[in-house]
């Protein structure tokens, strides 16, 4: 099936060119707008960053110039879409933040380009319960309950895939972050809820992709906050450097580099959909006032029965 690609796509808009968002805004994605917002001037710094995912997703393209899906893709400093549209027929760039993605597309004078699409969508389904969670104080275990059944299942919404190649950019984090704003880390449900996030997250690049294409995860997994040496250790004692944060359990929530490898390997519900999973060497994200180690897991969609 063919779609046409105007800025922002909505099927169920017969044009096609109105500005819908199926987000409704509340603290949560407030706090996410916030942060986008802040992170836009670091186009320069994040060069680095932004050339090793350009780089990945064009060797995920095959000479047919299939079609490309970012989830996450907020104001686009990690993409170098001018680059990207010369190998991809189609870019379909996801977020909630609908201005970030304007932003993105303006400030990389892809504004005009037809092939490029814009989505505005809350990628968990479960955003606007988590914030009503948050503001009734917390109270309501039949909420954490409605919380819980809906991330077993996909989102409401639905994209115009199957696509070639699907991307998470550093977007893992900031859906479990939600999770902790919503309901405190000590919450005796918070790892639960932490996991089926991650779960849900993985199952929805998985159903994005075509039988045969790939996928691409990239997630951030601790900063500079609460790694001080993070930008100053040399590159030949990075991975050590590393090792030696996760071993003591410096790293953000659910996002541990191991635990993303172990979504897809073994004897997980989706290894059976995948093969060709492998961990990419991990690199320094530099946002400006802040730096992150950044880790990506590159596998493909299996053919045939097996997926």
């Amino acid at each position: 099936m063919t779609y046409s690609c105007p800025h922002l796509y909505n099927p169920s808009c017969d044009s096609g060119k109105r500005s819908i968002s199926t987000t409704v805004m509340n603290e949560l994605f407030e706090e996410e707008i916030r942060f986008n917002l802040a992170s836009r001037p670091n186009w320069e710094q994040g060069a680095s960053h932004r050339n090793l995912i350009t780089g990945y997703l064009t060797d995920l393209a095959d000479s047919s110039r299939g079609r490309l899906c970012v989830l996450g893709a907020g104001n686009c400093n990690d993409l170098d879409l001018q680059k990207l549209s010369q190998v991809y027929s189609e870019i379909h760039l996801v977020d909630l933040d609908e201005s970030a993605l304007r932003y993105a597309v303006d400030f990389q004078s892809v504004s005009e380009n037809p092939a490029i699409c814009l989505h505005v969508l809350d990628l968990t389904g479960v955003g606007n319960m988590l914030a009503a969670y948050k503001s009734e104080h917390r109270q309501g275990e039949g909420d954490l309950r409605k919380i819980r059944d809906a991330l077993s299942e996909s989102p409401e919404w639905s994209l115009p895939g199957p696509f070639e190649v699907v991307c998470s950019t550093c977007i893992l984090s900031q859906l479990i972050l939600q999770v902790v704003h919503a309901l405190g880390e000590t919450h005796p449900q918070f790892e639960e809820l932490m996991v089926a996030v991650r779960e849900q997250h993985f199952r929805t690049v998985l159903d994005l992709i075509g039988k045969g294409g790939a996928g691409l995860i990239i997630s951030d997994f601790v900063s500079s906050e609460s790694a001080a040496d993070l930008k100053d250790v040399p590159d030949f004692q990075f991975t050590q450097y590393l090792s030696q944060l996760l071993s003591s359990r410096n790293f953000f929530h659910g996002v541990h580099p191991g635990l993303l490898f172990a979504q897809l390997k073994g004897k997980a519900p989706l290894a059976k959909l995948v093969q060709d999973v492998e961990m990419l060497p991990p690199w320094r994200w530099d946002l400006g006032t802040r730096q992150y180690a950044v880790a990506a897991l590159r596998f493909r969609r299996l053919t045939g029965d097996q997926g």
